[in-house]
């Protein structure tokens, strides 16, 4: 198993470095799954679920390694079906008119957009247990209510007419639709930057630039030759594309509402066809994001947890169910690519028991990030736990915006 997982990483990397961005794409939004709820159930990970803000079309989570072989798997088919109807921008962020024709973002659009599906595989040592045992889980969240207030909304509207305003000239818009007999497209995201920080334009640009002017020579008064052309069009071309990508990861909702469902097995002696017990779990999530500048937020989370609970085992080796609820809340400083919170719940029916625990993530980059965490979790005894945990996207296609 360990070496499986290696190869995988292996090919990721190698896939990771080969890739090359074509177009503005969904799949490079931030990257952030750290509680798939098919792990949260096994309670591997802080408690609060939230659906991940980057859509790639697979997230891999490795948990405590790669020893034990625990591993989950999550994916968000928004971007997996056809459907170029509601694939724009405007579309996916929710954009419509309210009754008094005021521009609004749909507070119930991320069920569409956000809701994903996970599948967990762990190998853990439960309370009242004397050895590990083999654990399949399966999860789905959503985000059932996103506000974003008047003054984000603004925010956002502001960013996404920048993307979706005209160029300047006749010019710049006739080159933007002609370099694509040139096999190019319009700039990503990396040529962008490139040209933003460098100044750099490939040659293949200023190619065709010298050419679509040899070609219509009336934008000749306009740009005297192939250099000022191109220069105009990237540094128009560059403000759009940057907008775009960097937009969702800068303006969050000023009130999020998320919900979880899982359920998994507990394989009775390790093996497939044995025996199962059986837990069932439900989330709340309340998540008020107090913005402290243009990239940085603190998050106030309101938690509620009910877990009907099969994991459990009596002196005479039989198991029972019992439930409970978990209430509490979470406290999150999210810093640039650092995100440091604390998490307390307390488990009602269960005499003293609670969980008190910090928990740090690093993004790495926008394709994978590592999680840690320290604390004390809900088991009256051994109830001392640290995490660790990597975050990885794989790009199994890669989806773009319709405009």
């Amino acid at each position: 198993m360990r070496l499986t997982l290696l190869f995988i990483i292996l090919c990721v990397v190698n896939l990771s470095a080969q890739e090359e961005e074509k177009n503005k794409s969904i799949n490079d939004f931030n990257f952030e799954s750290t509680t798939s709820p098919a792990f949260s159930i096994l309670e591997e990970t802080p408690t609060v679920i939230n659906t991940p803000e980057n859509l790639k079309s697979l997230a891999l989570y490795l948990s405590n390694g790669f020893s034990n072989g625990n591993i989950s798997l999550e994916t968000n088919p928004y971007w997996l079906i056809t459907n170029t109807k509601d694939k724009s921008y405007r579309d996916y962020r929710g954009i419509k008119k309210n009754k008094n024709a005021e521009y609004i973002i749909d507070p119930f659009k991320s069920i569409q957009t956000n809701t994903s599906f996970s599948l967990g595989y762990i190998n853990k040592k439960f309370q009242g247990f004397e050895d590990e045992k083999k654990t399949l889980a399966i999860g789905l969240r959503t985000t059932l209510l996103e506000l974003y207030g008047r003054k984000r909304t603004k925010k956002v509207l502001g960013i996404i007419n920048v993307v979706d305003k005209a160029y300047s000239n006749e010019a710049i818009t006739k080159f933007d639709k002609y370099i694509r007999g040139f096999s190019l497209t319009t700039p990503d995201r990396k040529k962008s930057e490139d040209y933003v920080n460098n100044g750099v334009i490939p040659k293949e640009y200023s190619d065709a630039a010298v050419k679509f002017l040899q070609r219509y020579t009336e934008y000749g008064s306009v740009y005297a030759d192939g250099a000022s052309l191109v220069k105009a069009y990237f540094e128009e071309t560059s403000k759009k594309v940057l907008g775009f990508y960097f937009n969702p990861k800068n303006i969050k909702p000023l009130i999020r509402l998320d919900g979880a469902l899982a359920y998994s097995e507990l394989f009775k002696e390790n093996e497939i066809n044995a025996n199962t017990a059986k837990r069932i779990g439900s989330w709340l999530t309340l998540d008020v994001a107090i913005q402290l500048n243009d990239k940085n937020y603190f998050h106030i989370y309101a938690i509620s947890r009910y877990i009907d609970n099969g994991f459990n085992i009596d002196a005479e080796q039989n198991y029972f169910n019992t439930n409970f609820w978990d209430i509490g809340g979470k406290l999150e400083f999210e810093l640039d690519k650092f995100k440091l919170s604390y998490e307390y719940l307390k488990r009602d029916g269960y005499g003293e028991q609670y969980r008190s625990v910090g928990n740090l993530v690093y993004q790495i980059n926008k394709k994978m990030s590592i999680t840690g965490g320290f604390g004390k979790d809900f088991p009256q005894n051994d109830n001392l736990i640290t995490l660790f945990g990597i975050n990885w996207g794989l790009d199994l296609g890669e989806k773009s915006f319709s405009k």
